[in-house]
């Protein structure tokens, strides 16, 4: 085999012969976003034109061995023109130096995120941590960015290369559907999660502009851990299904917050109850009524005890009156005092009116006017 004939083993030679300077650009203008160089075998001083919007990163014995932004750009390599040539011929034609070349795109891509199942929170806002399902769409807008001495992003691009000769936009989909997309939605899941805390989430809809820079760092970190770096992205949507038991807790809290009272959840579903107990035609009382929830006789306490915790409101103290010396009008100094009337339970009101209008002793106009006075002053 002549020195400088072509060796069938080494794809890099032109023309068959090895050329003292090689000019290295990409040879494939195809919508990949990495394209390992079929060329590994470079000649010293060899010049390599990355284009714009391009790295070209080098891979040295399985390692990262440089990075080369835009431009065009000598390189110094192992290989000299007859030297490599004799050396090649001892091992069979392959070079015993490797250097890899991958040319990545840096352009910016749009990579879209959707809901395929509803992400599911607990809202604090609404009650003891209601489980609520959340729905959305999002566009990202993403890029790969290696730096040489960035050692996160060095690994990830390893990791996402592995064997592969090239990773295309449809690679990128792919990727980001397994790999990025369920933590994108564990992230608007659990930042809207704290936001129940002190707030409610009703209205997330209308507030993406400001949950959006909520989530921008988490999103960054994200994605910088895969690799990529992260431009910005935009909600194409963001809603809260009106499941029946979240309106079943949130007419709760709204009935309460109507007639002027604004309780917890727990507070609100026993205001609700008795209410149920005081306008339900076929309820016979507190009895009955802890009887139809599997309660017996103990309901009547039960309730009792409800109707103080959610009605209750206690009376002020009346400050101590002068009793004059010796004691209260033991001279005439000191006005008897009166004792302040007992406040009335409603439930046992509403109650005795119920019992009053099954017995037939007072009309159904006379009943629904009482009800409606002694809930006025709830």
């Amino acid at each position: 085999m002549g020195l400088f004939h072509r060796n069938e083993n080494e794809a890099n030679f032109a023309g068959g012969s090895k050329n003292v300077m090689e000019s290295i650009q990409r040879l494939n203008d195809t919508g990949t976003l990495i394209y390992l160089d079929n060329r590994q075998d470079f000649n010293t001083n060899s010049v390599i034109t990355v284009a714009p919007n391009e790295q070209a990163i080098f891979i040295k014995n399985g390692e990262l061995y440089g990075v080369l932004p835009s431009g065009r750009h000598e390189i110094k390599t192992e290989n000299y023109p007859v030297l490599s040539r004799i050396r090649n011929m001892l091992t069979g034609g392959i070079s015993t130096f490797s250097c890899q070349v991958y040319h990545v795109q840096t352009n910016y891509q749009n990579v879209n995120w959707g809901t395929q199942m509803p992400i599911e929170i607990e809202d604090h806002h609404l009650g003891d941590g209601v489980p609520t399902l959340i729905r959305g769409s999002a566009t990202f807008r993403i890029r790969f960015n290696i730096n040489d001495d960035d050692q996160v992003a060095v690994k990830a691009f390893m990791d996402i290369m592995g064997d592969k000769s090239t990773f295309t936009t449809t690679d990128l989909e792919l990727f980001f559907q397994s790999q990025i997309s369920q933590e994108i939605s564990d992230l608007i899941g659990k930042k809207l999660e704290e936001r129940s805390l002190t707030r409610s989430i009703n209205a997330i809809s209308s507030q993406l502009k400001d949950f959006s820079k909520e989530l921008m760092p988490a999103f960054e970190e994200l994605f910088y851990k895969f690799g990529f770096e992260l431009e910005n992205f935009s909600f194409g949507g963001l809603s809260i299904d009106d499941t029946e038991e979240r309106r079943i807790w949130r007419d709760r809290l709204s009935a309460a917050k109507n007639i002027g009272y604004t309780p917890n959840y727990n507070q609100a579903v026993q205001q609700e109850l008795l209410k149920d107990v005081a306008t339900n035609p076929g309820a016979g009382g507190i009895a009955s009524a802890g009887a139809g929830l599997g309660m017996g006789m103990a309901a009547g306490n039960a309730f009792a005890q409800m109707a103080t915790t959610a009605f209750g409101n206690p009376q002020p103290q009346q400050p101590p009156q002068p009793q004059g010396f010796g004691g209260q009008g033991r001279f005439g100094t000191g006005a008897p005092q009166q004792q302040a009337a007992p406040q009335s339970d409603p439930m046992e009101a509403l109650t005795k009116m119920k019992q009053l209008l099954d017995a037939g002793l007072i009309k159904q106009e006379q009943y629904d006017a009482k009800v409606a006075e002694i809930m006025s002053r709830l």
